[in-house]
């Protein structure tokens, strides 16, 4: 991510482009309401472009659909971690985490965050501003670059695998398997042949 850095009065400010207890706020959703009987899948967190990526094995709790998650409804998948997070202070109020991510990114100038259902995983896309006078901080283009590393191995082994099996198994959004598909063939290293229904990938390299 980018910092943005202020004078204010004597002092030089750096805040980062998202803010990071929004950041926070959805590390906590995706450790207490993650499915840990999913042995072999951990959460993932991917740092992009135009957005901040955080993967969560398993589905919503039974019962809970996305327009529930909007109208702060909240339904506690694993009690033990939500008391110690509660103890701990990590946790304010009970459904009131989505809104307050809202807010923060809202306060930030930043586009509204995303979460949504994505078969067997809960998907958060919090989205980065756009902002002059940045300092790169290092690690992001390592991270993508292992995603696509990871896209090109499945389509070697699958040439006529498709967006959405990508998408479960590197488990990130479909718009996130989208974006890198369209960098791997700008480098020439996958290329498209047919359609996009009935066709398959080849790997130039």
């Amino acid at each position: 991510m980018h910092l943005k850095a202020e004078i204010l009065g004597l002092q030089r400010t750096e805040t980062y482009e998202i803010p990071i207890p929004a950041i926070r706020e959805a590390l906590v959703n995706a450790v207490l309401h993650r499915d840990y009987s999913n042995f072999g899948r951990d959460i993932k967190v991917g740092i992009y472009d135009d957005l901040l990526n955080i993967v969560s094995p398993s589905g919503l709790p039974n019962g809970l659909m996305e327009s529930d998650l909007r109208e702060g409804r909240s339904e506690i998948r694993n009690r033990v971690l939500a008391r110690v997070f509660k103890e701990l202070n990590y946790i304010e109020q009970w459904g009131s985490g989505i809104s307050r991510i809202k807010k923060l990114c809202k306060e930030a100038g930043n586009p509204e965050p995303k979460i949504q259902e994505r078969g067997d995983f809960v998907d958060w896309e919090l989205y980065r501003s756009t902002i002059s006078n940045t300092e790169p901080v290092t690690g992001s283009e390592k991270m993508s670059e292992k995603m696509s590393e990871k896209i090109v191995r499945f389509i070697q082994a699958n040439p006529n695998i498709t967006i959405d099996e990508l998408s479960k198994l590197v488990e990130v959004s479909t718009r996130t398997i989208e974006r890198n598909l369209k960098s791997l063939q700008a480098q020439n290293r996958i290329k498209r042949i047919g359609p996009a229904k009935g066709g398959y990938w080849e790997v130039m390299e």
